[in-house]
């Protein structure tokens, strides 16, 4: 019996949408809550619950892209590119290059997975569906806008205000992220450059106005 359920298991994600958006929910959440506590971007740790993490989203977009299969297509090559270049980093003699890829990849990745929401959001779906897409799409919001945050500082050194200009300090615009996107702005991390300073605004629009179209939408329904 026990068999059976786990063979089961993954065909049941696949063919239902309200399944896999509350997996990809857990996924996201503890993807934000853990990442930050037990793991650097670049450690075995981190490869492997990078590697874990795209497992289980790619695990979940059988259901979410059956009308989409340009999306699907692009969620699994830059998924399987990700794992790829996170295998190759923890190499000794990996090319400086690899990490600043390995980042591209996992931010391609993660927009893809809001394009994806987007398009179920604004489908003929059961409410309860879309409502798990627009918690899905907000929380993806925050962690594709902390690697575009760490891509400027990347590029452009000192376009934040943190000592570390590796990719290793990711963590740190995670949070730095979501502190913009809720608007709550603590003032710890401040951004510099126009650039990021424009990066920032954008965030922050966004975060106001994502739960005010998706509740009106809601209520309009």
């Amino acid at each position: 019996m026990l068999r059976r359920s786990l063979f089961t298991f993954p065909q049941t994600i696949s063919r239902s949408p309200d399944v896999s958006l509350g997996l990809l929910l857990i996924i996201l959440i503890s993807s934000i809550v853990f990442s930050p506590l037990i793991i650097g971007y670049q450690s075995l740790a981190g490869t492997l619950f990078s590697c874990l993490m795209i497992a289980s989203f790619v695990l979940t977009l059988g259901a979410l892209t059956e009308d989409s299969p340009r999306i699907r297509l692009w969620l699994q090559i830059t998924g399987i590119t990700i794992v790829i270049l996170r295998g190759f980093a923890e190499f000794p003699l990996s090319p400086q290059w690899l990490p600043f890829f390995t980042l591209i990849a996992s931010m391609l990745f993660h927009l893809g997975m809001m394009l994806m929401l987007i398009r179920h959001l604004f489908s003929v779906k059961p409410q309860a569906e879309k409502l798990l897409a627009a918690i899905n799409f907000y929380l993806l919001t925050g962690i594709t806008f902390s690697y575009l945050y760490l891509m400027v500082n990347l590029v452009s050194p000192g376009a934040f205000d943190l000592s570390s200009q590796s990719i290793s300090s990711w963590p740190d615009y995670l949070y730095f992220s979501f502190v913009t996107l809720t608007t709550l702005g603590y003032g710890d991390i401040l951004p510099l450059s126009s650039l990021a300073q424009s990066l920032v605004t954008l965030e922050a629009v966004i975060g106001v106005l994502s739960p005010t179209v998706m509740i009106a939408r809601f209520v309009g329904k």
